[in-house]
């Protein structure tokens, strides 16, 4: 029996953004003001994305996480502690790669080993917390991690979080997504975005999806 994974779909978008943002900053002409501009901004909600996923983290995941590896869930919080520096590190790259000219790939190479980093930690979570979490508890404890976290978000936050992840998931993935629900939108409300975002496949599957939950 598959188990609800509550890591993988919201580390799979983390993933393209930071692949996507760090191939941007190596292909930019550090003399265009708008684009490093824009790239410096776009740095800074990263940042901020990933530091408040941490927290989220610490907050939700990690008081269960601790009944079956306390040790694990102590090692992932000082890890993202260490990571919340780092990003403070790079936001004052991009500050200063925005500011004033010099080497060309210093937003790149600063992105660069950031993922790195990232990835390894992303690892660890998959690799070793999330079998924890399905061996010390029930599916209705997992399911509670997620209730708990949308509870504490608006609908449109929720919304908008579901919509960035769906465009870096496989099929079955989205279809399970939309299973859960969007909320008190329905798939029709958000086609026209959802076409923007999705592959045909994909498109496909969540179409799939809707008009099973329809009929039922």
């Amino acid at each position: 029996m598959n188990r609800l994974d509550v890591y993988t779909a919201v580390h799979k978008m983390q993933r393209a953004r930071l692949f996507d943002l760090t191939v941007e900053a190596g292909k930019a002409d550090p003399d265009d003001k708008v684009t490093t501009a824009r790239l410096a901004a776009a740095v800074n909600a990263l940042a901020a994305e990933l530091v408040a996923h941490g927290e989220h983290e610490d907050r939700f995941i990690h008081p269960l996480l601790r009944q079956s590896a306390p040790a694990l869930a102590e090692t992932l919080e000082a890890a993202h502690g260490e990571l919340d520096a780092r990003l403070g590190q790079l936001r004052e790259v991009a500050a200063t790669y925005s500011a004033s000219p010099g080497d060309p790939n210093v937003l790149h190479r600063a992105l660069a080993a950031f993922t790195a980093t990232y990835l390894d930690h992303l690892a660890l979570e998959e690799g070793e917390a999330l079998p924890a979490l399905w061996e010390g508890c029930t599916d209705e404890e997992l399911t509670g991690i997620l209730v708990s976290f949308k509870g504490s978000r608006s609908d449109a936050e929720n919304l908008t979080s579901l919509l960035a992840q769906m465009a870096t998931l496989n099929p079955n993935e989205i279809a399970g997504m939309v299973s859960v629900g969007l909320g008190q939108v329905g798939v029709s409300e958000v086609a026209e975005i959802l076409a923007t975002l999705l592959d045909p496949r994909q498109l496909g599957a969540l179409r799939g999806t809707a008009t099973q939950t329809a009929a039922e």
